[in-house]
C-alpha cells in the first residue's frame, strides 16, 4: 500500500508533469507534428505506403485469404517495422526539409511497388537487381506494350494519396518548419530505429527464411516486399564483390561426384535418329491445354492434333523458365542446366563456356542454326548463340518483313518465318536448326480481329491466345508440309514444344472456367504443362507419354535419339526416364504423384490436393533441389571451362 500510494503522490507531482512534457516535445520535435497538417502528413504517409503493401500482396496473391492469418500479421509487422527504420534515417539527416524527403521517399516507394506489381503479374517474383540491371532500352520498349496490358483499374491505389500529401505538404511550408534540436533528432532516430529493428528482428526470427535459398517469394511473402529488396540488395552486393569467381578445388570434386554418382538409365532407341537432320521448334507461350481442344465445335491445333498422331506426346511436360523468360528455355534445351534464380543467363553469363548441343552436333559434321525474326541484341543473343557454339544466327535483318503478324504488329509472321529459314539452311548437308517463334507473344492484342470463332470469349484475354495459338497452329502445318516437299520430313528428328506459360494467375478465372475444372493450387500446378511432340521414323506413333519431365530433359532425350553421350547434363532421357519429376526454378517440385512448393514448405497429392507429411518425403527433395545448387556453381563459377 506504501508503495503505491507514493506512486499517486509522484504522478501528481511537478515532477512528474515535466517528464511527460519532455518526453511529448521529443517526439513533436521528432515528427515534426505541431500542428494538425503536419501529423495528417505523417499519419497519411506511414498508413498509404502500409496500404500500398498490402494491396501489392493482396493483388499478386502472395499473402491470401484468412486477412487475418499469422502470416499476412507477421508481414505487416515486418513492413511497419521497415517504415521506422527508413523513418529514422530521415530523422537523422533531415531537418527542415524532413517532410519534402518523406514526400520523395513515398514516391520512389510507390514507384518501386508499382514496378513490383507489374513485373510480379508476368514474372511471378518482385523485380531483382539483375533484373534492374539486364533491362537494357531495347529491351523495355520492346515488352512496352506487355507491360501495359499487365495494369488493372485497381492499381489506381497506388496514387491516391500522391494529391493530398502535396497539398498538406505545400500547407506545411506556408507555416514553416521548426528546426529538431540535435539531441531530439538523435534520441527520436534512436527510438525509431529500435522499434524498426525489434520489429523485422522479431519476425525474421519467426521465419525459416533458408526455405527462401530456391524462392524469392518465401521472403516477401514473410517479411514484406521492403525486406526482401533490401535483402535481395545486400545478397547481390555479396555475390558480386565479396565473392571468388574462382572455381575451387572442392567445387570442382563437388561436381564431378555430382555427375559420377548419377544413377543410369535404359537406353532404348539409342541412335535411332543418328546422322538425321535435328530439327526444334521452340513454340512461343503453347500451353499444353490447347492441345487436343475444341471450342465452338472447332479444332484449336488442328495441325498438331495430327502430328501427333505420327509422334510420341508427352502429355506432363513442364516449362522451367524464370527471369529468363524465352531466353531461359533456349538454354535449358540446348545445355540442361537450370535458368538463373535471378536474371536471364543469356545476359549475365553470356561470356562462360558451355558444354552444348550445338557444339556436339559441331564435331559431328553439323551446321548449326538458330534462328529468330527479331533483333539480335535482344537478351544480347548475338554474344550467347557464339557461346553455345552455333555457326549461325539468322536474325530480323536477315529476314524480309513480308507478312506482320502477332507481337507489337510489326514482328514477321510465323507462316513467313518458317518458309524464309528453310530457304536460308543450307539443306544439302545435315544441319540443326533451332526455330524460336514469336507471332504468339503476350499480350495477344493483335489477334482480337483474327478469324477464329471463340464464342462468349470473343474479345477476352484467354479468346485471344486461343486465336494466337490457332494461328501458330497454322504456321506449324505449313512448316510441316514445307519440311515434307523438301525431303526432310522423314530424315529429320523433329521436336516441337512450348516455352512458357501463356495465361498469367490474373486471368485464371477465365481459364478454370474455360476448361471446366476446380480452381485450386494442385490444378494451377498441373496447368504449368506445355506441349512436348517429338517425330522420327522408328519411335512409335500416336504413343502418349505421361512420364513427368520438363525443358531440362530435352537434350539428354536427343543425346540417346542421336547416340551421343553429354556428361553434363542435369536433366534425364524422357524416352528411359523411370520416376517422373521437374524441378522448377522456384524450388517448387512435381513428381508424378506430388508436387512440393517450396514458398510454403509444403507436399501435395498432385490427385487431390490434400496435403501430405513432408517428412516421408524430405531427403528425396533435397536431393532433387541440389540440382539447382550444382547448375547455380557450374554457371556462376564458368565451371565447364575448368572441367575436363
Amino acid at each position: 500500500m506504501g508503495k503505491l500510494y507514493m506512486l499517486q503522490m509522484y504522478l501528481k507531482s511537478g515532477e512528474s508533469v515535466r517528464l511527460k512534457k519532455n518526453i511529448r516535445d521529443m517526439f513533436r520535435n521528432l515528427t515534426g507534428h505541431s500542428n494538425r497538417q503536419q501529423f495528417m502528413f505523417l499519419a497519411l504517409c506511414t498508413l498509404g505506403i502500409l496500404l500500398k503493401c498490402i494491396y501489392f500482396q493482396a493483388t499478386t496473391q502472395l499473402n491470401k485469404r484468412p486477412v487475418f492469418s499469422s502470416t499476412n500479421f507477421l508481414m505487416l509487422l515486418s513492413t511497419f517495422g521497415m517504415l521506422l527504420i527508413i523513418f529514422s534515417v530521415i530523422g537523422l539527416f533531415f531537418n527542415k526539409k524532413r517532410f519534402l524527403a518523406l514526400f520523395f521517399i513515398n514516391l520512389l516507394l510507390t514507384i518501386l511497388l508499382v514496378a513490383d506489381t507489374n513485373y510480379f503479374r508476368y514474372y511471378y517474383s518482385a523485380i531483382t537487381i539483375p533484373m534492374m540491371l539486364q533491362a537494357d532500352l531495347a529491351l523495355l520498349n520492346s515488352v512496352d506494350e506487355c507491360i501495359k496490358s499487365l495494369f488493372n483499374l485497381s492499381d489506381i491505389i497506388y496514387l491516391l494519396d500522391v494529391p493530398v500529401l502535396v497539398y498538406l505538404l505545400v500547407l506545411i511550408r506556408r507555416q514553416g518548419i521548426e528546426p529538431v534540436n540535435k539531441r531530439a533528432k538523435l534520441a527520436g532516430s534512436a527510438v525509431f530505429l529500435v522499434l524498426g529493428l525489434l520489429c523485422v528482428g522479431g519476425v525474421y526470427a519467426k521465419s525459416d527464411i533458408e526455405t527462401a535459398v530456391y524462392n524469392n517469394n518465401y521472403i516477401t511473402k514473410r517479411m514484406g516486399v521492403f525486406f526482401f529488396h533490401v535483402d535481395n540488395t545486400k545478397k547481390y552486393i555479396e555475390k558480386q564483390f565479396f565473392t571468388s569467381k574462382k572455381l575451387e578445388k572442392h567445387e570442382k570434386e563437388t561436381i564431378e561426384n555430382f555427375f559420377e554418382q548419377r544413377p543410369k538409365t535404359t537406353t532404348n532407341y539409342r541412335g535411332l535418329a543418328k546422322g538425321k537432320n535435328l530439327i526444334v521448334v521452340q513454340v512461343e507461350a503453347l500451353q499444353e491445354f490447347v492441345i487436343n481442344r475444341t471450342i465452338e465445335g472447332q479444332e484449336i491445333t488442328p495441325n498438331l492434333n495430327k502430328l501427333l498422331k505420327e509422334s510420341v506426346y508427352f502429355d506432363n511436360f513442364y516449362y522451367q523458365v524464370a527471369g529468363g523468360n524465352t531466353s531461359d528455355a533456349e538454354f535449358l534445351c540446348n545445355t540442361s542446366l537450370y535458368p538463373l534464380k535471378e536474371g536471364s543467363v543469356f545476359i549475365r553469363h553470356a561470356d562462360n563456356f558451355y558444354h552444348s548441343l550445338p557444339k556436339v552436333l559441331k564435331e559431328r559434321g553439323y551446321n548449326t542454326y538458330a534462328l529468330h525474326a527479331y533483333g539480335s541484341r535482344f537478351y544480347n543473343r548475338d554474344n550467347m548463340y557464339k557461346s553455345l557454339g552455333f555457326d549461325r544466327f539468322v536474325s530480323s535483318k536477315d529476314y524480309v518483313m513480308d507478312e506482320f503478324v502477332g507481337w507489337e504488329g510489326d514482328a514477321l509472321g510465323d507462316t513467313s518465318f518458317f518458309r524464309q529459314s528453310l530457304e536460308i539452311i543450307d539443306t544439302s548437308k545435315p544441319f540443326y536448326g533451332f526455330f524460336i517463334t514469336l507471332s504468339s507473344h503476350h499480350p495477344f492484342k493483335f489477334f482480337r480481329d483474327f478469324e477464329f470463332n471463340v464464342g462468349k470469349y470473343e474479345d477476352t484475354y484467354l479468346g485471344n491466345y486461343l486465336k494466337a495459338a490457332n494461328y501458330a497452329d497454322k504456321a506449324l502445318g505449313s512448316f510441316i508440309e514445307d519440311l515434307k516437299k523438301r525431303g526432310l520430313y522423314d530424315n529429320s528428328l523433329l521436336i516441337i514444344y512450348g516455352d512458357h506459360s501463356a495465361v498469367p494467375r490474373k486471368e485464371a478465372k477465365e481459364l478454370f472456367e474455360f476448361l471446366n475444372i476446380e480452381n485450386n493450387e494442385a490444378e494451377w500446378i498441373k496447368l504449368q504443362k506445355v506441349p512436348l511432340i517429338i517425330r522420327c521414323p522408328g519411335l512409335p506413333e500416336g504413343e502418349t507419354v505421361s512420364v513427368v519431365g520438363g525443358e531440362i530433359d530435352l537434350l539428354p532425350t536427343i543425346a540417346n535419339l542421336m547416340d551421343f553421350d553429354y556428361k553434363y547434363a542435369l536433366g534425364w532421357d524422357l524416352l528411359n526416364k523411370e520416376k517422373g519429376y521437374v524441378v522448377l526454378r522456384n524450388g517448387t517440385i512435381i513428381t508424378d504423384t506430388y508436387f512440393y512448393l517450396n514458398d510454403e514448405g509444403v507436399v501435395y497429392s498432385l490427385d487431390t490436393g490434400r496435403k501430405l507429411d513432408i517428412r516421408k518425403y524430405r531427403e528425396e527433395l533435397e536431393l532433387m533441389l541440389r540440382e539447382l545448387d550444382i547448375s547455380d556453381l557450374i554457371i556462376e563459377k564458368n565451371a565447364l571451362a575448368n572441367m575436363d
